[in-house]
């Protein structure tokens, strides 16, 4: 089923969410690791797709929030105590600002250094001058933003194995591919 019930998210939800998973993770690593490549060719291809794929999870993530609109979501167990309800909703909203800002902060960082990214020779640039002080305060942000991260992902996998092994709910089984 393409899209959620209320017991199951569809394929669409699913395949957002672990599109959206890998390429975060990935980009977190690569950009924890970019500054300690030495080769300048290398460093500015890898800092380059870094760009371009912050810029893909801004548009997957915006449409994985069109689509979180749009679709039901599936209910938690009536049992759920009000607390672990509220818990859910607040570190699903967080997810999806600060994984719209990152991009963001990331974006405006590279124009207000001059250096936005380019796909096929095409400038992606927004309407920034070049100023320094601007891709300087975006990069703490963005450095900020992935720390913050990194803390959602912990709960958010801690809470999937805490209702997959102690609660032994589907909480985490509704999310997988195939369930």
């Amino acid at each position: 089923m393409l899209q959620n019930s209320d017991q199951h998210y569809g394929s669409i939800s699913k395949f957002l969410h672990w599109l959206i998973a890998v390429l975060v993770f990935c980009m977190l690593i690569a950009g924890y690791f970019m500054g300690d490549i030495s080769n300048k060719t290398l460093h500015s291809q890898i800092v380059l797709a870094h760009k371009l794929t912050g810029l893909l999870i801004l548009a997957l993530i915006v449409l994985r929030l069109v689509w979180t609109l749009i679709n039901p979501k599936p209910r938690l167990p009536l049992e759920t105590p009000a607390w672990q309800t509220f818990a859910t909703w607040l570190v699903h909203s967080l997810f999806y600002v600060f994984l719209i800002l990152m991009p963001l902060s990331g974006w405006v960082m590279s124009v207000a250094a001059g250096k936005p990214p380019k796909l096929d020779g095409v400038s992606l640039s927004l309407p920034i001058a070049k100023n320094k002080p601007l891709s300087n305060t975006a990069y703490d942000l963005h450095s900020w933003l992935a720390i913050v991260i990194i803390a959602l992902i912990s709960l958010h996998v801690l809470a999937a194995i805490y209702h997959h092994y102690v609660k032994k709910d589907n909480i985490f089984l509704r999310m997988l591919p195939g369930s």
